[in-house]
C-alpha cells in the first residue's frame, strides 16, 4: 500500500470520526435540553378516590360523604356556569364522569355552555338539601337556581337535580346529571253530578 492510499484512508477515518463525534455531541445536547425542560415543567394529576379505599365504602354501599362531595362537584360544574368558567366546568364533568357515559354528559354540558355564551348569562345553583338512595347510588339535591345577566338576577326558581352514579374499575363515577321536573298537578276527578251540568 502506498503513501497516497494510506493518507486517503486516514482522511476518511478522521472525517467519519468527526461526523460521529458531531452526532454524539448533538444527542448529548438534545438530552440535556429535554432534561432541563422536564425539570422546568409542572404537571398535576387529579385522582378520583377509589371506592375500595378506607372510608369510601360503608356496609356495602358508597360512603355518603364521598358521594355527596362528588355530586356537589358535578352539580356545581353543570349548573353554576358563566362564559368565563365553562372550560373549567367541562374539565370537572370530564374528570368525574363514568367513561361509558362521558360523551353524553359532555354533549349536554356543551349545549348548556353554548346557550350561556349566546345569551351572555351566568347561572348559579345553591344547594339546600341532599337526599340519598345509596342502594341505587342516586343522590337528589334540592336548591335554588338563579340566572344572572351581568350582576342583575333575572330569575330564581327552586330546582331539584338527580345525580346517578355507576361503578367503573373499582371507583364510583357520575353516570347521569338530570333535572327532576315535578309532575303537573292532576285535576280532581269530576263527580257524577258535575258531569251532568
Amino acid at each position: 500500500m502506498d503513501y497516497a492510499s494510506l493518507s486517503n484512508s486516514m482522511t476518511r477515518l478522521r472525517r467519519a470520526r468527526n461526523a460521529l463525534g458531531l452526532v454524539a455531541l448533538t444527542l448529548i445536547a438534545a438530552n440535556a435540553l429535554l432534561s432541563w425542560q422536564v425539570l422546568q415543567s409542572h404537571s398535576q394529576t387529579i385522582l378520583i378516590p377509589s371506592r375500595v379505599s378506607d372510608g369510601m365504602v360503608a356496609q356495602g354501599g358508597g360512603d355518603v360523604r364521598y358521594l355527596e362531595a362528588l355530586s356537589l362537584d358535578a352539580t356545581q360544574a353543570m349548573y353554576t356556569v358563566s362564559p368565563a368558567t365553562t372550560r373549567y366546568s367541562r374539565q370537572v364533568i370530564e374528570r368525574l364522569a363514568n367513561p361509558v357515559e362521558r360523551d353524553a354528559l359532555l354533549k349536554r354540558f356543551d349545549e348548556v355552555a353554548d346557550d350561556i355564551a349566546k345569551r351572555e348569562i351566568s347561572t348559579v345553583f345553591l344547594p339546600e338539601k341532599i337526599d340519598h338512595d345509596l342502594a341505587h347510588l342516586i343522590l337528589t339535591i334540592s336548591g335554588q337556581f338563579a340566572t344572572y345577566l351581568g350582576t342583575t338576577r333575572v330569575s330564581e326558581e327552586p330546582r331539584v337535580i338527580r345525580i346517578t352514579f355507576s361503578e367503573f374499575g373499582g371507583s364510583v363515577r357520575v353516570a347521569r346529571i338530570e333535572r327532576v321536573v315535578a309532575a303537573p298537578p292532576v285535576p280532581a276527578a269530576q263527580t257524577d253530578g258535575e258531569e251532568g251540568q
